[in-house]
């Protein structure tokens, strides 16, 4: 992860490996056929986030897109989340791929080469997600901007990377620095179905530590931590292999400064049971087919707000 420091990852699991225990063997994704994990409606596939991120407590969100069919609006927040989302996994695949092509090379000469191709790149990811579309002139200047910001921002951070990982290495070669320099898949396919969730989750990022990670671009909000044990959960009933530990990346940009807030977690039995009674009770909202209703303080940020108020 290029906007996270090795050492302070290290540091952060020792916390919680001295603070927390093991988990559940019954509440392991692989065990996906007991009553505790085993979904409780046949035929229907939630996403991750849709269960986790919990805007609306009552649950209306499940209803309008699960139920009556109305998808979720666009905002500059969506956009935006797009955007950030495209450029923080696109860079992770420009470095290895310039670094297959061109060979071992110095920090400052990866960072030239996609410095010179950071029009190119983010004009790609504008018009693959048609920003255009949804945002006016000065909305699209401002995102611009900040994709910009991020983008140089990313490309030091691993042109930094890679030179701090060839000073320290005597023969370095291809493969090897590339573990050290990118340990992570992008876009991670993850099929959930045995726990009632998508076939083709995606997790942000996958390290080679058996780290979940999640990007955010928006405010903090205690529910994030969610996506962390909906993931772990999925990947266990899929690979088989057990996942303790996420990572949500919160990235803000100004255009100018980009800000970065890691908030690591052990996903554990607690975790673990909350996600599965979101689950379940996004379930049961869409079994019932009866409108929740909004909650008595609707709030602001969620994005079907302006379709519940009128």
């Amino acid at each position: 992860m290029f906007f996270m420091d090795p050492l302070e990852l290290d540091r952060a699991l020792r916390q919680l490996r001295s603070i927390y225990g093991g988990v559940s063997d019954e509440l392991r994704g692989w065990n996906w056929s007991n009553d505790v994990l085993s979904p409780p409606l046949e035929g229907v596939y939630l996403g991750v986030s849709e269960v986790a991120n919990r805007y609306c407590p009552t649950y209306r969100d499940i209803y309008l897109r699960r139920v009556l069919g109305r998808p979720a609006p666009y905002t500059y927040k969506t956009v935006r989340g797009w955007i950030y989302h495209a450029i923080s996994s696109r860079t992770v695949q420009e470095v290895k791929s310039t670094l297959y092509l061109k060979g071992l090379c110095s920090g400052a000469e990866l960072f030239q080469e996609l410095s010179g191709r950071r029009d190119e790149i983010l004009d790609s990811i504008f018009k693959k997600y048609a920003a255009s579309r949804y945002l006016n002139e000065r909305e699209m200047e401002g995102l611009r901007r900040e994709a910009e910001a991020l983008y140089n921002f990313l490309i030091l951070q691993a042109s930094a990377r890679l030179d701090r990982i060839l000073s320290e290495v005597k023969r370095p070669e291809l493969e090897s620095v590339l573990a050290k320099a990118v340990p992570m898949d992008v876009e991670r396919l993850v099929n959930g179905r045995l726990l009632g969730l998508s076939q083709e989750l995606r997790v942000d990022l996958f390290t080679e530590r058996r780290i979940v990670v999640e990007i955010k671009t928006g405010d903090v909000r205690p529910f994030h931590k969610y996506v962390l044990a909906g993931y772990a959960l999925a990947i266990e009933s899929d690979l088989e292999i057990p996942i303790d530990y996420g990572i949500v990346s919160y990235l803000w940009s100004d255009g100018r400064f980009v800000k970065v807030r890691n908030v690591t977690y052990f996903i554990g039995d607690e975790l673990r049971r909350e996600f599965l009674e979101l689950r379940d009770e996004a379930f049961n909202v869409i079994h019932n087919g009866v409108d929740p209703g909004k909650p008595a303080n609707c709030p602001t940020y969620c994005i079907y707000y302006d379709l519940c108020n009128g």
